[in-house]
């Protein structure tokens, strides 16, 4: 007996339901076959021909029982072991009573019960599934036994010990191929459980990724995207299956060139006017589908930004005084020309070498100052409280009304993390240049400053009523030495993208029908890590 006693991990409930419940299926599929040929006469004819009456009692309870076994199976009514073996041994009952009441043995009847014996050793494990073989054995051997009391007294036992034989192998072969498919099911549940915890955690650390990252069919339609994909593109939620060149023309037409011509590596790119440059990068799928990798370029043009500077410090204070002297020096000579001739075209010709002069020089101290940057020291800012002391400020200092100047807060409570010095003096450009290119005449407001949050955004809008940059001016209108004032440097946009970039915020033009926008967009996650 202790072939049976086989160190067994018992396989998972449900599993063990599940497969009673096969087992239930094909018992009342049994009852119905047994009931059904005797009821309509059906061959085999021998099925209760030795009592007719007790064979229809009988096949008639079994097929109930087994629409009840259904039930309790399906249901998982009581423990799962009590029930099986309750069950099993039920199927052995009806079966010798069928047996009996249909000619003995010689009808091969008790073939019937190897399948039960089969059910017990792949349902029941350990030694409770020798009971079931032991039972069917017992069954048999009484049947052969009764046969010869009532009988001729001629039954022999031989194919009862030939037929408890084959139960009890059966059992063991059956538990052992039994425990064999619960193992390999066990692996085969723990693998796909990994295989879904995996997955999670991918899906977690691609939705978590700074870069964005798409996945585009073969028809141009994006079928997957994460969070920061869908917020680099400018989308407010969620989407799958839209098509690509909807969100981002030269994004598309980044991906037909890298189709086509296989082209290793793209400029970056700006989706839309209000979102930061991204850079592009195309990987084929064994699907067809081409994945695609955004960057937004901020961090690295930060970098850059700091190259640029430390570079242009050195330069600038190698010519500084080179410049600063002999400018000097025109300067000096051409107010005292001015002295000694007050003719009106030596008074206009010692004009225009001051006033360049003065140009040149602000110029260098521009560059002095932005060379000679300190670092930068962020600090907590309330932004609509700054913003209204900010303003009051400017309107005092350019004698302006305040009523000219609108300041028009949607979130009160939004802060970012930023050096104050280098926002005052961002904003401060941003103002004077709207106040500039604003048209008095004009109903619109002359200047409206506006903050807001946008999903993980917090933005600040500096808008005027006048007719906006023009198209030839807005490819190059953050490049340094690039104004449409008579006195201006052309350094003064460049250095408050410079300034907002250093602070992980970026600065954009917006333009539309009525208003033209100057925006500040501050990134909540990335503020916190300047934090």
């Amino acid at each position: 007996m202790k072939l049976f006693n086989i160190g067994i991990v018992p396989s998972s409930s449900t599993a063990l339901w599940r497969e009673l419940a096969v087992f239930s299926l094909y018992r009342l599929f049994l009852s119905a076959i047994l009931f059904s040929a005797f009821y309509f006469k059906l061959p085999p004819e021998f099925l209760g021909q030795i009592d007719p009456d007790f064979y229809g009692r009988i096949s008639l309870l079994y097929l109930l029982t087994a629409i009840l076994f259904i039930a309790v199976t399906l249901k998982k009514l009581g423990r799962f072991e009590s029930s099986a073996r309750i069950q099993l041994v039920l199927d052995v009952i009806f079966i010798t009573l069928i047996i009996n009441t249909s000619g003995g043995l010689q009808t091969g009847l008790g073939l019937l019960l190897v399948v039960v014996v089969v059910a017990g050793g792949t349902l029941i494990p350990g030694r409770l599934s020798a009971f079931i073989a032991a039972i069917a054995t017992l069954s048999v051997l009484l049947e052969v036994g009764y046969s010869q009391v009532v009988g001729d007294g001629t039954t022999k036992y031989s194919h009862a010990g030939m037929l408890g034989a084959t139960f009890f192998a059966t059992a063991l072969l059956s538990q052992i191929l039994s425990q064999k498919m619960m193992a390999s099911q066990r692996v085969a549940e723990q693998r796909a459980k990994d295989v879904t915890n995996l997955a999670v955690l991918n899906e977690h650390i691609i939705s978590s990724m700074q870069t964005g990252i798409l996945v585009v069919d073969i028809k141009g339609r994006v079928t997957q995207s994460n969070q920061s994909a869908r917020k680099l593109l400018g989308l407010t939620h969620e989407q799958t299956n839209y098509g690509l060149k909807a969100f981002s023309i030269p994004l598309v037409e980044q991906l037909s060139r890298w189709k086509h011509e296989r082209v290793p590596r793209f400029d970056p790119f700006r989706p839309r006017e209000d979102l930061p440059e991204v850079l592009a990068r195309f990987t084929a799928l064994n699907t067809g589908e081409a994945l695609i990798y955004l960057d937004d370029t901020s961090e690295l043009a930060q970098q850059a930004q700091q190259l640029k500077l430390a570079s242009l410090g050195r330069l600038t204070a190698s010519i500084a005084h080179e410049i600063r002297n002999p400018l000097g020096a025109i300067s000096h000579a051409g107010e005292l020309l001015a002295e000694n001739h007050n003719d009106t075209m030596t008074v206009k010709l010692t004009d225009i070498i001051q006033r360049h002069s003065a140009r040149v020089n602000g110029i260098i101290e521009t560059i002095l100052h932005m060379s000679r940057r300190k670092a930068i020291e962020p600090k907590v800012v309330i932004l609509a409280l700054w913003l209204e002391k900010f303003i009051d400020e400017f309107c005092e200092i350019k004698t302006i009304k305040k009523t000219d100047l609108a300041l028009n807060v949607s979130t009160s409570l939004a802060k970012v993390s930023m050096d104050a010095e280098q926002l005052h003096q961002v904003m401060w450009n941003l103002l004077e240049n709207a106040w500039e290119y604003s048209i008095p005449e004009n109903p619109l407001q002359r200047v409206e400053v506006k903050l807001f949050s946008r999903d993980n955004e917090v933005i600040i809008d500096v808008c005027d009523n006048g007719e906006g940059v023009s198209e030839s001016m807005k490819e190059n209108l953050f490049e340094p030495f690039n104004s449409n004032r008579q006195d201006g440097t052309g350094l003064g946009l460049y250095l408050a993208r410079e300034l907002c970039q250093a602070n992980g915020a970026h600065l954009s033009y917006i333009s539309g029908d009525s208003e033209h926008c100057f925006r500040v967009t501050f990134p909540v996650e990335r503020q916190e890590n300047l934090q």
